[in-house]
């Protein structure tokens, strides 16, 4: 269902103002984000199960990656943004406090964006509004140190959050270009509360080529409501990180 939902909205922002061709310009952009997740989780019975998560640790458990960034702006000043990224962690983190807490996570997140741009006279402001896809599975267990009373529970849970933000790009030289972006949403349609920043710099490698040299952080605040007994599960984490990319852009 969400899926299909995504559909129609990339469709809907597609054919909007579609007219030739070359009246758009394109950018795909596969990169890494270098992640850190730190925070905490609720799984179950399980309460407050450390999310504290380090880029190094992610690089030595980490599974499989992927991250890709795909953009259109037409000539009228509408565009569209497609962002998916999934991290998944193949084994536990463990820390220890009295006993043994580990924590493993599956993070895939997807954005669709509108874009509709401003004019300004430093640079090019624009005006963001979309839904944020979080499709997680975590995985939590508490060992005791002494005595019984292991807990352990995996739930996968995921929702959208919609959002709004603004997002701005100035060239320094013919070969650097800044871009700065903030958003915020859940509203509690989703989440409680989210934000997320970026900062990027891009350095011109060739007429269409930049190489993306970055920093972004990413926090969300969720929780299901549910009774511990019936999958209660709550997400309360920052992901972030420094972005190495590689645009394409015609």
């Amino acid at each position: 269902m969400r899926q299909a939902l995504f559909l129609l909205l990339l469709l809907f922002v597609l054919s909007a103002h579609a007219q030739s061709a070359d009246d758009w310009k394109y950018s795909i952009e596969p990169y890494l984000l270098g992640a850190s997740i730190n925070g905490d989780a609720t799984l179950g019975r399980a309460a407050g199960v450390p999310v504290d998560i380090s880029t190094e640790q992610i690089l030595e458990n980490l599974e499989t990656a992927f991250m890709l960034n795909f953009e259109a702006r037409f000539d009228n000043g509408w565009g569209f943004i497609l962002d998916y990224g999934l991290m998944d962690l193949g084994a536990d983190t463990t820390v220890g406090f009295g006993g043994v807490v580990s924590a493993s996570v599956r993070q895939a997140i997807t954005e669709v964006i509108a874009t509709r741009r401003l004019d300004v006279a430093a640079g090019r402001l624009e005006l963001l509004g979309g839904v944020r896809w979080w499709d997680n599975r975590v995985r939590g267990s508490f060992d005791p140190s002494v005595g019984n009373g292991s807990l352990s529970a995996e739930i996968n849970e995921d929702w959208v959050d919609p959002f709004v933000g603004l997002r701005w790009t100035r060239g320094l030289s013919d070969r650097w270009q800044i871009r700065l972006r903030g958003d915020v949403g859940g509203f509690g349609v989703g989440s409680d509360f989210s934000w997320n920043a970026n900062a990027a710099l891009f350095f011109r490698m060739s007429e269409r080529m930049f190489l993306d040299l970055g920093y972004r952080a990413l926090y969300v605040d969720y929780a299901n409501d549910k009774p511990s007994d019936e999958g209660a599960f709550a997400y309360d984490t920052t992901t972030h990180g420094p972005i190495l990319g590689f645009a394409v852009r015609w």
